[in-house]
């Protein structure tokens, strides 16, 4: 039942949010295609180191930005921070007007599915990956099944539930979510333009020949990311260049190699709109991740699709829906293991231009066919409209939405 939204007037969506959106990649797609389709969108956000401003409105997107101090890794001991973060957004959601709650991941799920409820408006569940499945090993057993218990509950009584890649759609649809949709994280190709000079020119920046065969790992700097197995195949390749860009617990130890070895350049925490003026001045893509971690047979990453739109091939385990795109098109080199010796063979392997151009060029026709974001963007404009009613035509694309390569 479309929710009650006045004629002519724009749908609002409310998203809900656990990271500050500096933006979140994936967050930002979706509110700039709500927006392009005739949508407001506002996010209530959880910044838990008070770095940005309280509100503010980025390529149209309104932001409100909810302080409470925290940290990442408590594991249960979150759980009074997330009480308190509720009692926040409670306080402003009510006096937000919405059309439509959209609620992104598991820990946003409870507070928004109850303001939905109570201000009967259709709730969404966005779920960017198996959530309990993350929290294996970081909780206690008994907290985790109470999450899986909690989500059963929910995604049986959600309006739609969204989520990255097909395998994760059928594990939800298998616990019993009533209506689900894949919308990827893939990309608007136009951000992943080349601009003349762009690729020279960053090169020239961080100091790499212009003529070198270069892999970029952009990631969240943590333990099972494979970044030291990535570093010390960079160091065992001669002439190969490495970028790596992120924040997390090992950004001391990706410092420390870079300034050891200049072919590996950290670039530090990279934002949305930088990433794909980074990733087209590289040569190929590397995507580390624990294939012992319970979401890796979900796995369908940022990465890969980022990959697919520059028109790169990828580095990637054997694992997820990234394992079988890999396999399947022939668009980059699947790893036997994560390790130096391993990943060094990769870098061997696509060293050679003709094997990564033609590895490249089964990327570029994914990334502009079946994984395009043009398809996602066509996948939330019919569930929106089916939640408040016929969406108008899709506005010609926002300023700063498409991002030049040329940063």
């Amino acid at each position: 039942m479309p929710s009650p939204n006045l004629a002519g007037s724009r749908p609002k969506v409310l998203m809900l949010l656990t990271n500050a959106y500096e933006p979140d990649p994936r967050v930002r797609q979706e509110a700039l295609a709500l927006i392009r389709n005739g949508c407001r969108v506002r996010i209530l956000a959880w910044d838990r180191d008070r770095k940005s401003p309280p509100s503010e409105t980025m390529e149209q997107v309104e932001v409100e930005r909810v302080y409470l101090d925290s940290t990442h890794g408590r594991g249960a001991m979150q759980i009074p921070f997330y009480a308190a973060l509720y009692c926040k957004l409670f306080w402003r959601a009510f006096r937000t007007p919405f059309d439509v709650i959209h609620c992104h991941d598991l820990d946003t799920l409870p507070a928004g599915f109850i303001l939905g409820k109570l201000r009967r408006r259709p709730v969404v569940y966005d779920s960017h990956e198996c959530f309990t499945g993350m929290l294996t090993g970081s909780v206690p057993a008994f907290v985790r099944t109470g999450l899986v218990v909690l989500e059963n509950f929910l995604i049986r009584r959600v309006d739609l539930l969204i989520t990255v890649g097909e395998k994760l759609r059928r594990h939800f649809a298998e616990r019993g979510a009533r209506h689900s949709v894949v919308v990827g994280n893939w990309k608007r190709l136009a951000e992943f333009a080349h601009a003349p000079g762009g690729r020279e020119r960053i090169r020239q920046e961080l100091n790499i020949p212009s003529g070198a065969f270069v892999a970029i790992c952009i990631t969240q700097l943590l333990t099972d990311r494979k970044l030291e197995e990535f570093l010390d195949a960079l160091d065992a390749a001669p002439g190969v260049y490495g970028i790596v860009g992120g924040g997390g617990k090992l950004e001391p130890m990706v410092r420390a190699r870079a300034a050891a070895n200049d072919r590996i350049k950290y670039i530090g925490f990279v934002k949305a709109k930088d990433i794909p003026a980074y990733t087209c001045a590289s040569d190929a893509v590397y995507y580390g991740f624990d294939p012992g971690n319970p979401n890796a047979r979900f796995s369908a990453p940022n990465k890969l699709f980022e990959a697919l739109a520059a028109g790169l091939p990828i580095i990637t385990g054997d694992f997820g829906e990234i394992g079988e795109v890999v396999r399947s098109s022939g668009c980059g080199v699947i790893l036997a293991e994560y390790s130096p010796a391993e990943v060094g063979r990769a870098l061997a392997t696509l060293s050679n231009r003709e094997t990564r151009e033609a590895m490249g060029e089964r990327a570029r026709r994914l990334g502009e066919t079946s994984l395009s974001w043009d398809r996602a963007e066509e996948v939330l404009r019919r569930e929106y409209s089916a939640l408040v009613g016929e969406l108008p035509s899709p506005a010609p694309a926002l300023a700063g939405a498409a991002v030049s390569a040329d940063i």
